[in-house]
């Protein structure tokens, strides 16, 4: 078998020649039958395997163009669903909101958050009203979780708050069992502090700590922050005490301006 193999491979462009040439002559002198036959062969042999190929290349072009639609349509679906996501969740804010209350006296206007700064915490932030709105410096902010901090500087459309985990940050504050005094301040490697209270005050873990109104910018009532730990150092003047802010810092977004009403 080997030598015909080799034989073949040797004389293959003679074959095929001869073999052409036989189908020629065979259509040329052929009868009906036989050129039916032959017309058959050469169609089967020929014809049909490029005809399959190129319905094959059509058939996966087709399959390739709609697999192609599919995925951008599943990019568009997946696109609505996120808008419609972020929709339902500012719903449900704006519902938290409703029926929230300024402090007496005191209005409220809405406010945005634009962008937020500060390398380890956010210690500030934009928000999109300023001198247009009759927006001032010191002005304090808050949304319906308690404190945020105030305004420290103002342009004709927007201004920078401070917010209360600035480090420079101090508040004047009372528990709001004990009416007791003293310091919220914000530390680094601490977190939010109560300072200044005294080693004998009355305090405990679970206490509400509210704006004392002392310092003439921030209004009495004001939500700080919850006592998380009291400890009370022998021979200490004063408790180290922290706190658990009200306000989630990490995730500002909507706020109140507080602006005092003309009596």
């Amino acid at each position: 078998m080997t030598w015909i193999s080799h034989l073949f491979n040797r004389y293959w462009r003679n074959v095929h020649f001869i073999s052409i040439a036989l189908l020629s002559l065979l259509l040329l002198v052929g009868g009906g039958n036989v050129r039916g036959v032959v017309s058959s062969v050469l169609v089967q042999v020929f014809y049909s395997p490029f005809h399959i190929i190129k319905s094959t290349a059509v058939d996966l072009s087709m399959v390739n163009g709609e697999n192609q639609r599919l995925h951008l349509k599943l990019a568009e679906v997946t696109t609505e669903l996120g808008r419609l996501e972020e929709l339902r969740r500012e719903n449900s804010r704006l519902r938290a909101v409703l029926g929230f209350e300024p402090p007496s006296g005191y209005s409220m206007l809405p406010a945005r958050v634009i962008s937020v700064s500060g390398d380890r915490v956010p210690i500030a932030a934009v928000i999109n009203r300023g001198t247009e709105d009759s927006i001032v410096v010191d002005l304090p902010l808050i949304n319906e979780q308690g404190l945020i901090g105030k305004v420290v500087s103002v342009g004709p459309h927007t201004a920078t708050v401070q917010l209360l985990t600035d480090p420079t940050h101090r508040v004047a504050v009372r528990v709001a069992e004990s009416r007791e005094m003293g310091i919220v301040k914000f530390r680094l490697d601490g977190g939010l502090i109560l300072d200044n209270f005294p080693i004998q005050g009355t305090l405990a873990e679970g206490d509400l700590i509210l704006s004392s109104g002392l310092g003439g910018i921030y209004p009495p009532g004001l939500v700080v922050g919850t006592v998380a730990r009291v400890e009370r150092p022998e021979e200490e003047p004063f408790c180290k005490i922290q706190l658990t802010p009200a306000a989630s810092f990490n995730s500002l977004e909507e706020l109140f301006i507080l602006r005092a009403v003309a009596p």
